[in-house]
């Protein structure tokens, strides 16, 4: 019953809503989304010792021209190489990170000093970084054959050798709750490396990768202006450039015109609170409403009662959500564009009576609710379900 409630708030802030929701579990580990984008087919070049240069799909080989002829099997799997990488997301808090996993063939030789017996792994290696980063790294989309480096500040990073896929997230949102527990800097952090070309009339991206310890003398000529042209002189994985933007644009970056770790006045913590709603972070949510209650007692935005009353809902605060309600209804909107949108307060008044077993009460404000033009099909069966014989609501 309680996911029926309507949620109202989007059209009322523009706040940069999530394309995909993340939702807080009771293990109370951060939860990962599932995968928002995947790039499986690209091209590893590199600039071999005998000064040409040598393709192979999802790998970089090695600069030795020599060791690429080699039959050896951990040899075969080149410098780097990876079956697909992926993009999630992950809230830590009130912040949205995006988690790259890059998976990828690895291995081992039972007798390794003879070479034989080679056993192949899959393994998975993962960064977590500040989402905001992903604007700068498309931030010279149009910017052709300029090189541009970005070090990510990996927030966390693991690297899982033979990795179970039904396990991967919870080892991942494991290390991340760690981390942010510990309250310490990222042991490693990653460049990212990416350039836009044309070749041959084609549009392509370029990029590359390097782990490196986060010590800002180690990471640092990596990003000096001076060294730019260095970074795609010998080797380099290479995409079409529409993969390459579909990839690293499809998690939608939240955007916000405050400083959500500290909000100030209402609007703040309105909007930071209808974040946390979102993110079913509910006790989160109720503070900041309060909050900003506090800071205008007597204001009479209704929308403001109206998210109050959902989250008591959600919190099984049924009635404290009713007298929420009935304020948000009290109030009312002055822009009649919104009184569809304020008419379904009735609705949610109606289920939290509902689930104080308050029928009559229940189906009153749902009639309401429904003469006032109520669309919403779940809504609708809902009432239906619920509101029959004596208490029938009348189409």
């Amino acid at each position: 019953m309680k996911k029926s409630i309507i949620f109202l708030f989007s059209i009322f802030f523009s706040i940069g809503i999530f394309a995909q929701v993340i939702i807080r579990t009771k293990s109370n580990l951060p939860e990962i989304s599932d995968i928002i984008a995947v790039l499986d087919d690209a091209t590893g070049w590199v600039l071999q010792d005998n000064g040409s240069w040598l393709s192979a799909k999802n790998k970089i080989l090695h600069f030795s021209s020599e060791q690429n002829l080699n039959a050896d099997e951990m040899l075969k799997l080149g410098r780097q190489n990876f079956q697909q990488l992926e993009l999630r997301e992950v809230l830590v808090g009130d912040e949205q990170y995006a988690i790259l996993i890059f998976k990828y063939a690895g291995g081992f030789f039972e007798f390794p000093v003879l070479r034989q017996n080679f056993h192949s792994n899959e393994n998975a290696l993962y960064i977590v970084f500040p989402a905001k980063k992903l604007n700068k790294i498309l931030s010279l989309a149009n910017d052709y054959n300029e090189p541009l480096a970005v070090n990510l500040d990996v927030f966390c990073s693991g690297d899982i050798i033979n990795y179970d896929a039904k396990l991967l997230s919870t080892q991942i949102a494991y290390n991340i709750s760690r981390v942010d527990k510990m309250e310490e800097p990222s042991q490693f952090t990653m460049i990212l490396a990416v350039m836009p070309t044309i070749v041959n009339g084609e549009k392509l991206f370029r990029f590359r990768y390097i782990n490196v310890f986060n010590q800002e003398s180690l990471y640092r000529k990596y990003l000096l202006p001076a060294n730019k042209n260095k970074h795609f002189k010998s080797s380099y994985f290479e995409v079409p450039y529409q993969h390459f933007i579909d990839f690293f644009g499809a998690l939608t970056v939240q955007k916000t015109n405050f400083n959500i770790l500290e909000p100030i006045n209402f609007n703040d913590f309105y909007k930071r609170g209808v974040l946390r709603y979102e993110r079913e972070n509910y006790e989160g949510a109720l503070n900041d409403f309060r909050a900003a209650l506090r800071q205008k007692p007597d204001t009479d935005f209704w929308p403001l009662y109206a998210l109050m009353g959902s989250t008591h809902h959600q919190l099984k605060n049924y009635n404290s959500a009713i007298r929420s309600f009935e304020k948000a209804i009290i109030l009312g909107p002055k822009d009649t564009d919104q009184k569809q949108t304020w008419i379904r307060n009735y609705y949610n008044l109606g289920l939290s009576h509902l689930m104080l077993n308050n029928k009559a009460d229940a189906c009153s404000n749902f009639q309401k609710a429904k003469s006032g033009g109520l669309a919403d099909d779940e809504a609708i069966k809902v009432i239906r379900k619920n509101c029959k014989g004596k208490y029938k609501v009348k189409k």
